[in-house]
Formats: structure tokens, C-alpha cells, sequence
């Protein structure tokens, strides 16, 4: 039997359609004088639309999460300046079967003179590879905080036993006690420096949905969070009667966690967090509200954007900007939307999840 060589000229449109299926790349060319789109059928069913609906800029816009469209907005703005001309972001839409999807979207801006006329570019599903990633920045967030919050109870038991032991002159049990607070030491330095490593994982995140109730799980975290951060009360109160709700209990307890350490974290000179929860007609309504330094409205849309970390002058506070991206992932999944609401300047902030009912 004999072989030969396949020429790039040779390859047959089936060939090229069969290829471009498998990998999930979709063209598109989006005239800007017109408005109008072209497009192949694989960068439709990318953004999650079915091979009969209207594919518009409306239609794509509605398709991305409504905490996505700021980076959209944004790609868009450095790419119709000359000195770019590249238009790339990544994003977040729900196909028909309500799962997420994540895609990256590049493209190229043609110019006439100093004159943006039409961008061409292409869309690819990377919703693997973007779970391989969550699924890592998942374990270090675990780490961050799982880890770290019962090591630090540790560490002021063995504070209160080292001072303890420091009274009774007993240089032998001193010398025991210092050790092991050294130890706690070096754990804290390890779990900050995995922080900093790309650890590979595998597998997506699953949800593992039962019923349960949310007001019951916001007390839970929140007495956790109380119990390690005994500078802040952090007060639970509903304005309806709350229905059970069919969520992963887990994950859920993993945002509100997020949430609330945060609340704490960025609200050092004061003592309070309030947790709201609420029913409309379709969703229940959570808000952590703290009374700290707030959030800049010009970052606002990035908050989600996984490693950023808001720049209001406070960078000796500690964390890795993984957290709201995690959160952020976690509510999405479940259906429901996340963001800030407006409070008045410097008067701290309110972060709010819908989950549906």
C-alpha cells in the first residue's frame, strides 16, 4: 500500500468544514458602515443561538453575560483606534441548554485612511480549557481561604499557649510552643506562595444541585466568618418569607464566603456587614452590603476579571483576585446574575446574586 502527501490546495471544503466544526471556529465580518453581519453557521451556534434565529449585534450582545458586555465595550473602543486595529476579548454566554459557554473573540480592524469600515475575525469556544483553568484558580481559592481560615485559628490558640507558657519560665516548653507557631508561619508562606504557581488540574466544575435553604446556609458563613474575623458583626436579615431553593449548597456557601471575607477585608475602620435576603417573583435576592472603602465606579466593570484587584490605595491589602471571578463563575452556572448595587460615595459597597427560584 502506498501513501502520499496531502497538498494544503487539495483539501476539499468538506474537508476545511469537518475541521473547523471539531475545533468550535466560527467567521464573522461586521461591516461598520452598514451594521451588517456575515457569518458561518459555527459562529452562531457558538454564541448559543439555533441555526434558524437572527444573528445581529443585538442578538450577540443579549447573548453575553450582561457582567461580560463591559469587556466587549472595552475591546471594542482600543480596537477602532488606529494605533491597535486588534479587537480580542473573552466572554461568557448561555447556550439552549442553559450551560455556559466561554468564548474568545479576535479580530481585525480594516482601515480607509484613519477610518474604521468593517472588523473581520472569528469566535472559539474555549469553555475547556477555560474550565481547566477555573478548576485551578477553584483549588487556590481553597486554599486562600478553606485552608488559611482554620490555620489562623490555630495560629491564635498557639499565640495565647505561647504567651501562656512564657509566664512560667520554662524555657523547654517556650521553645515547644514558639516552634509550632513557627510551623503555622511557614504553612501561611506556602499556601500565599501556591497562589503564584500554575498548578494544572482537570475537569470542569459540576454542580451537585439539592434543596436547601439559603437563609440558613448565610447564617452558617456567616458565624464562620465571625469566628475567625471577631473585629466585624455580620447581621442576617430577610424582608420575605424565603423559599427553599435548588442549588449546590456548596458552591453557594463558597460566594457567600468569598462575599463576606471581602466585606471584612475591605472594611477595616468598620465593624459592621449587613446580609439582605429577598424574594422577587421569579429569584431570591442576596446582598452583602459592607460600610468600607468602596469600589472607584471607573473599576467597577472589572471586578470579575479574574486577578484584578481594585486600585483605591489599599494594595497592602492581601489577596490574589481570584475570589469575585470565582463567585462570579459560580452564580452564572447557577442561572442567576451578580453585580454591585449604587450606594453613595464612600459609604462602602453592596454586592448582590440572584439565584432563580
Amino acid at each position: 500500500m502506498s501513501a502520499s502527501y496531502l497538498q494544503p490546495s487539495q483539501i476539499a471544503n468538506a474537508h476545511m468544514d469537518i475541521a473547523l466544526t471539531q475545533v468550535k471556529l466560527g467567521f464573522w465580518e461586521w461591516d461598520l458602515v452598514t451594521g451588517q453581519l456575515q457569518y458561518t453557521l459555527q459562529n452562531k451556534l457558538n454564541f448559543g443561538l439555533a441555526a434558524e434565529d437572527d444573528f445581529t449585534l443585538k442578538s450577540v450582545i443579549n447573548a453575553i453575560l450582561p457582567e461580560d458586555r463591559a469587556r466587549r465595550d472595552e475591546a471594542l473602543q482600543r480596537a477602532l483606534s488606529p494605533d491597535c486595529g486588534l479587537y480580542t476579548f473573552d466572554c461568557r454566554v448561555r447556550h439552549l441548554d442553559q450551560r455556559i459557554h466561554w468564548l474568545q473573540i479576535n479580530g481585525t480592524v480594516i482601515f480607509e485612511g484613519d477610518q474604521a469600515r468593517r472588523i473581520i475575525g472569528t469566535s472559539l469556544d474555549i469553555t475547556e480549557k477555560k474550565d481547566l483553568e477555573l478548576l485551578r484558580d477553584e483549588v487556590l481559592n481553597i486554599a486562600n481561604h478553606e485552608l488559611k481560615t482554620p490555620l489562623s485559628a490555630v495560629k491564635g490558640y498557639l499565640q495565647l499557649l505561647h504567651r501562656f507558657v512564657a509566664r512560667t519560665s520554662n524555657e523547654q516548653y517556650e521553645q515547644i510552643a514558639y516552634r509550632a507557631l513557627s510551623a503555622t508561619e511557614k504553612i501561611t508562606r506556602l499556601l500565599n506562595d501556591a497562589l503564584q504557581q500554575d498548578v494544572t488540574q482537570a475537569n470542569e466544575m459540576r454542580l451537585r444541585k439539592e434543596s436547601f435553604s439559603i437563609k440558613v446556609l448565610a447564617e452558617e458563613v456567616a458565624a464562620n466568618t465571625m469566628l475567625v474575623q471577631q473585629s466585624h458583626a455580620i447581621k442576617v436579615e430577610t424582608e420575605d418569607q424565603i423559599p427553599p431553593i435548588e442549588a449546590d449548597r456548596y458552591r453557594i456557601g463558597q460566594a457567600l464566603t468569598n462575599l463576606m471575607n471581602n466585606a471584612v477585608k475591605y472594611s477595616p475602620d468598620h465593624n459592621q456587614v449587613d446580609v439582605r435576603l429577598s424574594v422577587t417573583e421569579s429569584a431570591v435576592r442576596v446582598c452583602i452590603r459592607d460600610h468600607g472603602i468602596g469600589i472607584p465606579l471607573a473599576e467597577q466593570p472589572k471586578i470579575f476579571d479574574k486577578f484584578y484587584r481594585v486600585k483605591n490605595g489599599h494594595d497592602n491589602i492581601p489577596g490574589s483576585g481570584i475570589g469575585l471571578f470565582l463567585t462570579s463563575e459560580i452564580i452564572a452556572r447557577h442561572g442567576g446574575q451578580i453585580g454591585l448595587e449604587q450606594v453613595e460615595s464612600g459609604s462602602g459597597t453592596a454586592f448582590f446574586f440572584t439565584l432563580p427560584l
